[in-house]
């Protein structure tokens, strides 16, 4: 037996179970270093995919805010067949449609072919005039999807004009009580209390006085004549206001009309009301109607609006066609109430109009009116007053600068 054998036999194992140790860290090392390798790819092709999907959904949005701006399809009949809205927007105030972009070929074998739509949505109650576009595009074959946002401003509705009267009754014509009348006609206060207190606007506003002398200015006396209403129906210090020269009211000038809703059309109120009755908005809803184009001529008794969310009530020149519909005793408006009787006193002779707080506009005078209770209120006009994004063209299609963004899906 050889008495150095055992040891070098130890040292043989030891180095051979090194050698193998040493080869297995090469391999977990190879194998790592491959993963890493692997994983970079994975997510460069994954920062591609989103990239291209990106561009893509920026693309579909181009798209559709082109075809909006050329006025291919209405709005009308953009939302005639309402879409599914986007996550997070509810509510029966929000009006939602869906536009399909052409699917995109590709221009090489490589590029990936694109399918993109749009889901188009606005606020019919606040925000008619403003479109938010939600464009997404997928990339057929690849598990990506992108959404963009943007809004974009529609000439759909006019700015009301900041410099409207604020008087509780607004005339083209002049007005006179009936025998026995019950009126109330109470101007803006400093406290805010209707009949009481400093008025800071008057009762009663008038764009034509009869030029009874004819010399062509209108004097206190005539405007006195013209707005006969007695002391007791302008409780609170209210006053009467009109023209201080002549002015012709034939044909209709409609100067009460402009001077409230300043190049807001007829045509644009009655979409707006139509748009919000489509979507089931009523005077019971949560939220409320804000908006009524009324052109049938029947008599109103229902009530509308409330202080926090006044309502605009409009009797067309179709509603006034004969005569201009009453309001029935006990029926509440909170808001703005228009009649269009086309300067046509006729049409207003007696007439009646239950408890309305904020501002009623007569296109016409109102001879031997019967009975009205009439506070004006501040928030008289907010329900067509909005808001307006800063350096917009009102007659444009516009982006809003400041709103894209990307969606999450």
């Amino acid at each position: 037996m050889n008495p150095h054998r055992a040891p070098q036999t130890h040292q043989g194992a030891i180095t051979l179970l090194m050698a193998t140790g040493l080869v297995l860290l090469a391999a977990l090392a190879s194998v790592y270093s491959s993963r890493s390798v692997l994983m970079d790819q994975l997510a460069g092709q994954n920062h591609t995919r989103a990239s291209q999907s990106r561009m893509a959904a920026e693309d579909t949005l181009a798209w559709a805010q082109t075809a909006l701006a050329q006025g291919t399809t209405p709005l009308s009949e953009l939302f005639a067949a309402p879409a599914a809205c986007p996550k997070g927007v509810q509510g029966l105030q929000w009006q939602c449609a869906a536009m399909t972009a052409p699917t995109s070929t590709p221009t090489s074998a490589a590029a990936p072919q694109v399918q993109g739509s749009v889901t188009v949505v606005r606020d019919v109650r606040l925000s008619p005039h403003v479109l938010t576009l939600h464009a997404q595009a997928s990339l057929a074959g690849q598990n990506s999807r992108s959404v963009v946002r943007e809004s974009l401003f529609m000439p759909v509705l006019s700015p009301a004009p900041g410099d409207a009267p604020q008087a509780a009754l607004v005339l083209n014509g002049c007005a006179s009580e009936a025998v026995g009348a019950s009126l109330r006609v109470c101007p803006l206060s400093r406290t805010g209390q209707a009949c009481s207190g400093t008025a800071i606007a008057p009762a009663v506003q008038s764009h034509f006085v009869v030029d009874t002398n004819r010399n062509g200015s209108i004097s206190t006396t005539e405007k006195t004549a013209c707005m006969a209403l007695n002391a007791s129906s302008l409780p609170g210090g209210g006053s009467k206001s009109g023209p201080n020269t002549a002015v012709p009211r034939s044909p209709c000038n409609r100067a009460a009309w402009r001077s409230v809703f300043g190049d807001i059309t007829e045509q644009q109120l009655q979409a707006w009301s139509t748009a919000q009755e489509r979507n089931g908005l009523h005077a019971q809803s949560t939220p409320p109607r804000t908006v009524y184009w009324v052109d049938s001529p029947g008599d109103w008794g229902q009530s509308v609006g409330t202080a926090s969310e006044p309502a605009l009530l409009v009797f067309s020149s179709q509603a006034c066609a004969l005569r201009c519909p009453r309001i029935a005793a006990g029926t509440h408006i909170h808001g703005s109430v228009v009649l269009d009787a086309g300067c046509n006193d006729e049409k207003m002779r007696g007439w009646q109009g239950g408890w309305i707080e904020g501002q009623l506009v007569v296109e016409s005078g109102l001879p031997e009116w019967r009975s009205s209770t009439l506070w004006a209120r501040p928030y008289g006009r907010d329900a067509y007053v909005l808001n307006w994004p800063d350096g917009i063209d009102p007659t444009q299609v516009q982006r809003i600068n400041g709103s894209w963004s990307e969606v999450s899906p």
